[in-house]
């Protein structure tokens, strides 16, 4: 039996009595005031949650460049300088401002070239070809400088003959007659890769290095020129002006990096422009000079080069052949640049070294021990884009041309550089050289090794890598210094 006394004090006391903290949980909560979230409620909650969730968002942002390097690039390159619309080089903009002016000028002396070749034209102008000529000195590039090579005929006064001539040949405005090569792709020249359809050569031996070349033949004993025009397609002015403008046995290469790039190849074939595919490769000093995403780069194993090749590759159809770019670097490494070649004579395609050292490079050489069309570009034309600078470069040009039979220059798309090389062309055939596309100058200049001789420059080649990369990670001696490697 309970004890009265103890019962009466228990329903003496309730929960009314007792202190908050000695109240169950359940009737603590109960009392607690009600208040609804306010704003520090839920910046506080939201704090908390960013705090939690910024060293996963950090490390995400991080993996980016190497879970998809494109876009990675893209991201970190977001409102940096944009390369097309700048000139190469250290001074960008003093550059920017010399081709403006040098734009300026060109245009002013047109004009004054169309007045002074019109009046030579005109049989009741009462000047003199001496006259005409005198004032032609110093402003016109059809003419040259009298009593200097480049000159009409090296003179000093040309004749009214030859200014009639300079006249006929028509002013530089001139449309240029389109003429077309076949639309591409043509069937049975390509197959499904793992980014899109890639070159390959068809099953009766065409390869499309035959296929979308400009058809072109040669004579025997006459010297050739030809030009590349690169960058093609990164810009919509510069490319329009180019395909339309430049004379139809100058090659175009593109830029994988174009928009649009299909469209523009359909229209550099379609006027009869043979095109070519830009590769950007890693040069010495990257990556101060930068090729772009995907480029091939030496740090990169052999698979994965090949994989970012099949993407290139895959950007659109009708190209003769590849051009590097840059890839200074790249290039002089066998182990980088040889499964590079051979997946290019795999697929039957030219190779043109357009890295502008001037000589043969490993990478054309192993094309032409591969017997796979190859060239190598002599001379970059507009490294300065001056019209000075641009018409010395084309006059060497020619001089090489002349003195080995073939010479190739790598050009950019310069609004100056496109104007040069149309007017220079109309002159070219003055001066006893043809225009011809570099396809037709393949395996012209790169003598094949033997089969001993290219294993010779194999081996070679892979000890002087092996030498590198010792002397870039020598070897520690245990007493904290370096031990020297002796060769």
């Amino acid at each position: 039996m309970g004890n009265p006394e103890t019962d009466d004090v228990s329903d003496a006391l309730s929960d009314e009595d007792l202190p908050f903290n000695e109240l169950p949980i359940e009737v603590q909560w109960e009392r607690l005031p009600k208040h609804p979230p306010s704003r520090r409620w839920w910046l506080s909650k939201l704090l908390i949650i960013a705090l939690f969730l910024s060293p996963i968002a950090a490390a995400g942002v991080g993996l980016i460049p190497i879970l998809d390097p494109e876009t990675g690039w893209r991201l970190f390159h977001l409102g940096s300088p944009k390369t097309i619309v700048a000139v190469p080089g250290t001074e960008r903009e003093l550059q920017e401002e010399i081709a403006k002016g040098v734009r300026d000028v060109e245009e002013r002396t047109r004009a004054e070239q169309e007045a002074l070749a019109k009046a030579a034209s005109d049989p009741n102008n009462p000047q003199s070809a001496e006259d005409i000529a005198r004032q032609l000195e110093g402003v016109s590039d059809l003419v040259g400088t009298p009593g200097q090579e480049g000159a009409v005929d090296g003179t000093t006064t040309p004749t009214p003959e030859e200014l009639a001539a300079l006249a006929e040949e028509g002013a530089l405005d001139q449309p240029i007659e389109p003429d077309p090569l076949r639309p591409a792709p043509l069937p049975g020249l390509d197959e499904e890769g793992s980014f899109g359809r890639i070159p390959r050569i068809a099953d009766d031996g065409t390869t499309p290095f035959d296929a979308y070349k400009r058809p072109f033949e040669r004579v025997e004993g006459q010297p050739y020129v030809a030009i590349i025009v690169t960058g093609i397609g990164l810009n919509s002015t510069r490319t329009k002006a180019a395909i339309e403008d430049l004379p139809l046995n100058i090659s175009l290469a593109l830029s994988p990096y174009a928009n649009n790039l299909q469209q523009v190849a359909s229209d550099a074939r379609a006027m009869g422009h043979e095109i070519f595919l830009q590769l950007p490769m890693e040069p010495i000093d990257f990556p101060l000079s930068d090729p772009g995403p995907r480029a091939l780069l030496t740090s990169l194993p052999e698979g994965e080069n090949l994989v970012r090749l099949e993407w290139l590759l895959a950007r659109f159809p009708g190209y003769a052949g590849v051009v590097s770019y840059l890839g200074s670097k790249f290039g002089s490494l066998d182990s980088a640049i040889r499964p590079v070649i051979e997946f290019v004579d795999r697929t039957g395609l030219m190779y043109v070294e357009g890295t502008n050292s001037g000589s043969v490079s490993l990478g054309a050489q192993l094309a032409s021990n591969a017997d796979s069309p190859n060239a190598v570009g002599n001379i970059m034309i507009d490294e300065i884009p001056s019209r000075r600078q641009i018409d010395a470069r084309l006059n060497d040009l020619v001089e090489l041309a002349k003195s080995n039979g073939v010479a190739v220059g790598i050009a950019q798309s310069y609004p100056v550089t496109i104007q040069r090389l149309r007017n220079w062309s109309s002159r070219l055939a003055r001066q006893g050289v043809q225009l011809a596309p570099v396809s037709a100058l393949a395996k012209l200049q790169v003598t094949p090794q033997s089969a001993d001789e290219a294993e010779a420059a194999r081996r070679d080649a892979a000890l002087a890598e092996e030498r590198a990369q010792k002397d870039a990670a020598p070897s520690d001696t245990g007493d904290g210094e370096s031990e020297t490697i002796e060769n």
